[in-house]
């Protein structure tokens, strides 16, 4: 009967038979202990076709287990039902909707579960958007306070700014006080040096005059020149006759000799004066006669150049009637020209010194009007850059008011706002640089790709022109040469640019021709030995050819070896001048 009867639950496998014992032992009455230790006991006896389940109710405590499950259906708060019938065979009816109670229990049970893990997600998930919001506003706590920190640095260093500017001004103050003071001593100076010159100019002139006066005055005389007085500084004796008797005669020589002296000096003075007067004539004469096209150019000074043609016209009659005059007269005439020359000079002189210092007061007024401009403007720049500064400073004062003063929900709403605004605008721009990055990559990676399918194609079609051009020279250098010429092609390659003519090979030797048409060897090729290449062709050359072909494939094998590097240089530059 027990082996077709199967439990509708299967017991859970993590319970053994000792949880299951003691579970029964805490819910149930003594008796039912007892009753439990005997059928734990009956569990210990060998396997039979009952489960550990089917062994709870058996025909002898039926009613035993209808207590116990009533019991537990009260304890979940469910109604306890009797299973027998009047008849008294079992009902299936009450075991029916005690079950289905039972399941619509744990459907509710698995319902709130649900229900509940679903809040928990909803919790968590509103956990880590506040972890996440707490965490951006203490980013955006920090970047304040640093931008705080930096503007209050910025200010610092305008205020620094502010009062190297203050001090730069003042001593720029300082400095233009300072010229002030020294233009007005400069100036003080130099009217008093114009005024000192004027006076020593103007005592000049009353010298110049009282000597041109006084020497007008002087009549002709005898003067003792040289006078030499006596050794031993005694003074003379008296004038007595005997003395006069004495040195009369002496006396009377040396007068006329000291007169002939004079005479001759002052003849010879008076000639170089001529020469000397003769030649300032000249030069005055070429200083004050203007030019033809001063003359054209400056009419108003026409009188002043008649009066200085007549004034030469003068001169010149002056001084040929010199040559004819007495020396007085002479004198008179040259000193009356002279002090004529001399007043033309004087007067234009001045007039061009009144002309220079024209110009020169104009230009330091010129100067003097530049310096007063530039003071101005940069007075003026420096008073706005004041305001500038004077506005930066205000305005940063009225952004840390606001960022002082707490701010309400929308104003925060709207930083955040800007703050997203912001974020995403980065991220476009960022997203934009990714995009054309890539773009640039993926150009660069498919010219990379062609340039290296063109070097592959280039390189096998090297190899293949290569590998032709040995095959020929091999067979060149056989002893059989002039026979297997006109069999073979001549290849044509890159490398049979820089060949010699047919002629010149036959006339070379073996070795001779394979040192000149050395080529570079790739790793990819191997160069068959001059023993295989015979071997193939069975020819055996004596022992003595044998290693003179070896020594010159040893040869060709190092120099090929050297002029790999050059083709791969050649093929790279030829890689590089292609268009891609």
């Amino acid at each position: 009967m027990g082996d077709w009867w199967t439990p509708t639950m299967m017991p859970d496998p993590s319970l053994d038979t000792k949880e299951l014992s003691s579970i029964s032992g805490i819910s149930m009455s003594p008796s039912r202990q007892n009753l439990h230790h005997s059928l734990h006991s009956t569990m210990a006896l060998p396997k039979t076709s009952y489960s550990v389940l089917s062994a709870f109710c058996t025909e002898e405590n039926i009613s035993q287990c209808i207590a116990y499950i009533n019991q537990e259906v009260c304890s979940l708060g469910l109604t306890g039902v009797s299973l027998e019938s009047k008849s008294g065979s079992l009902s299936a009816v009450p075991v029916l909707n005690l079950l289905y109670e039972v399941l619509q229990l744990q459907r509710r049970a698995q319902r709130a579960l649900h229900e509940l893990e679903t809040q928990q997600l909803k919790n968590g998930s509103d956990l880590e958007h506040l972890q996440h919001s707490n965490c951006r506003l203490k980013d955006q706590l920090e970047h304040t306070r640093r931008d705080n920190s930096g503007l209050h640095e910025g200010e610092r260093q305008l205020q620094l700014k502010i009062k190297t500017l203050q001090n730069w001004l003042k001593s720029e103050k300082e400095e233009v006080q300072k010229l002030q003071s020294i233009i007005s001593s400069r100036a003080t100076q130099y009217n008093h040096d114009t005024k000192r010159k004027e006076r020593e100019c103007t005592k000049l002139k009353e010298r110049l005059n009282q000597l041109l006066m006084d020497k007008r005055d002087k009549k002709l005389s005898i003067e003792i020149s040289n006078h030499v007085g006596r050794s031993d500084g005694k003074r003379g004796l008296w004038k007595t006759g005997k003395m006069e008797a004495r040195h009369e005669g002496e006396m009377y020589r040396a007068l006329l000799s000291d007169y002939e002296t004079r005479q001759r000096s002052l003849m010879m003075e008076n000639s170089e004066l001529k020469k000397v007067l003769q030649h300032m004539k000249k030069d005055m004469i070429t200083i004050l006669s203007p030019k033809k096209p001063c003359i054209k150019t400056e009419p108003a000074n026409d009188s002043l150049e008649q009066a200085v043609s007549e004034g030469e016209e003068e001169i010149g009659d002056s001084s040929r009637e010199t040559l004819e005059q007495s020396c007085e007269q002479a004198r008179e005439q040259l000193t009356n020209s002279i002090r004529l020359q001399w007043r033309k000079l004087k007067s234009h002189m001045e007039r061009l010194d009144s002309q220079a210092s024209l110009v020169a007061c104009q230009e330091r007024e010129g100067e003097e009007m530049m310096s007063r401009k530039e003071h101005e403007e940069e007075m003026q720049r420096m008073r706005m850059e004041l305001q500038q500064c004077k506005e930066f400073i205000h305005m940063q004062q009225q952004l840390l008011q606001q960022l002082s003063s707490p701010c309400d929900e929308e104003t925060a709403a709207l930083l955040n706002d800007c703050y997203t605004l912001e974020e995403k605008e980065r991220l476009k721009e960022e997203w934009r640089l990714f995009n054309e990055q890539k773009r640039n990559f993926e150009q660069e990676r498919k010219n990379f790709t062609e340039a290296a399918i063109r070097l592959g194609h280039e390189r096998k079609a090297f190899e293949e022109d290569r590998a032709a051009w040995l095959k020929t020279q091999f067979l060149n250098m056989t002893p059989f040469v002039d026979r297997k010429r006109p069999a073979l092609s001549e290849p044509h390659s890159a490398l049979s640019v820089g060949t010699e003519p047919e002629a010149k090979l036959q006339s070379t030797p073996p070795l001779v021709t394979k040192s000149l048409f050395s080529t570079p060897k790739a790793a990819s090729v191997k160069m068959p030995s001059t023993a295989d290449l015979y071997r193939t062709l069975h020819l055996i050359p004596d022992s003595r050819g044998h290693g003179k072909c070896q020594s010159g494939e040893m040869s060709t094998k190092s120099r090929l070896r050297n002029c790999s590097t050059d083709c791969s240089v050649i093929s790279l530059v030829r890689d590089e001048n292609s268009p891609i």
